[in-house]
């Protein structure tokens, strides 16, 4: 089997949503029948000029759509969606993210004949009091009916999604939702404690405009999930994402965490292809008329070297549980001045956030607590 990094994926950014929950900052607009098609024909168009641009595309690996809102897409574009893509669809994961509120009977049945094997629900929680504080429109009760739904369906793989840290949340009601979440037919679970402006931190449920810290109470939700999904029979292998087994894990995210590479298609998908990175434009008209016209807009372009490939790939390996092993990304980035780095490495150490076994460095329990903090002393 190939090395991780040398995978190939396609992320689809599907930007329709009902609605906006505070702490998402993933760009989104409200749909119509009309912009559902504006979409699928430009889909299809950005598909062949991105054929155009880059020649002869790699089979991809793994396919990721993700939101917004994908299962809120009619049934019919779901096919017509599988169709654009054609020689481009996955070898062995195609993921796609729904809503409990969206997730037809009918729409998980295109999803499973378009050849969709992972689905990843945004479950977020079981208490009914937290959803509410998340401005969550689903209820409970849709919620059960769509996880019975996907299990009856027959996905490959199924992930749920847990949100820690709004407001009032408790540390029993954190560590029902763990436990009813184990219960669930699923064999893969996401724990996110989110904030308003980077998705990745506490302050789920507060209005924006206050100042958001990490306070002790996040840290000891983040603790708990760390020691309580491992007891119910989910391995953690990235500071948020546990799996029954290596193969439940998302491999696409796990690609691209490894820096292999990737082409967005969609109104604000990011790429890493072609040594570059770069985004599709963050507007749904903007990025309509410029595919129409020929002329995909990008934005925050930069070109790759190995010095950037080294430090995004040795910060993003330290997410893993695993860790990150400086003699390989030694030898896939060899330009890169990676001894910059070990001095940092070593205080780090000797505070007790990092851990080193022969070449391969990782987080200590207190480090993954502080992983931001020491991805900044990184950089």
């Amino acid at each position: 089997m190939q090395d991780i990094f040398d995978n190939f994926g396609i992320y689809l950014h599907v930007p329709f949503c009902s609605g906006s929950c505070g702490y998402c900052r993933f760009y989104k607009r409200a749909p119509s029948a009309q912009s559902f098609d504006e979409y699928a024909e430009a889909v299809e168009r950005e598909i062949a000029l991105a054929k155009a641009e880059f020649g002869a595309l790699p089979k991809p690996e793994t396919m990721y759509w993700g939101g917004g809102t994908p299962s809120i897409l009619p049934e019919k574009t779901i096919a017509r969606l599988a169709r654009a893509f054609g020689d481009l669809l996955p070898s062995r994961e195609w993921t796609v993210e729904v809503a409990p509120s969206s997730a037809t009977r009918g729409r998980l049945a295109a999803l499973k004949d378009a050849g969709v094997t992972r689905i990843s629900m945004g479950v977020q929680s079981f208490d009914e009091r937290t959803l509410k504080r998340l401005g969550r429109r689903h209820a409970l009760k849709a919620t059960l009916a769509a996880i019975d739904t996907v299990s009856q369906i027959g996905f490959e793989h199924f992930s749920i999604d847990l949100i820690f840290g709004a407001e009032g949340q408790t540390p029993d009601e954190w560590l029902a939702d763990m436990e009813r979440a184990a219960k669930c037919p699923v064999d893969h679970i996401s724990a996110y404690c989110l904030e308003f402006e980077s998705a990745t931190s506490c302050c789920a449920g507060r209005p924006p405009n206050k100042d958001c810290e990490k306070s002790e109470r996040e840290g000891d939700f983040l603790e708990l999930a760390m020691s309580r999904l491992p007891e119910l029979g989910f391995e953690r292998y990235e500071i948020s994402n546990y799996a029954k087994s290596p193969e439940s894990r998302c491999l696409h995210n796990l690609s691209v965490w490894h820096m292999a590479r990737w082409l967005g298609f969609g109104p604000a998908a990011a790429s890493q292809f072609g040594g570059r990175r770069f985004a599709n434009i963050a507007d749904f008209d903007k990025w309509l008329a410029a595919v129409r016209a020929g002329k995909p807009e990008r934005v925050d372009i930069v070109s790759l070297d190995d010095e950037t490939l080294f430090a995004d790939a040795l910060i993003f390996g330290l997410r893993m549980a695993e860790g990150v092993n400086l003699r390989t990304l030694r030898a896939r980035f060899p330009s890169a001045r990676c001894e910059k780095y070990l001095r940092t490495i070593g205080e780090l150490k000797s505070e007790g956030l990092l851990e080193a076994d022969g070449d391969t460095v990782r987080l200590t329990p207190r480090g993954t607590l502080v992983a931001d903090a020491v991805a900044v002393e990184l950089l």
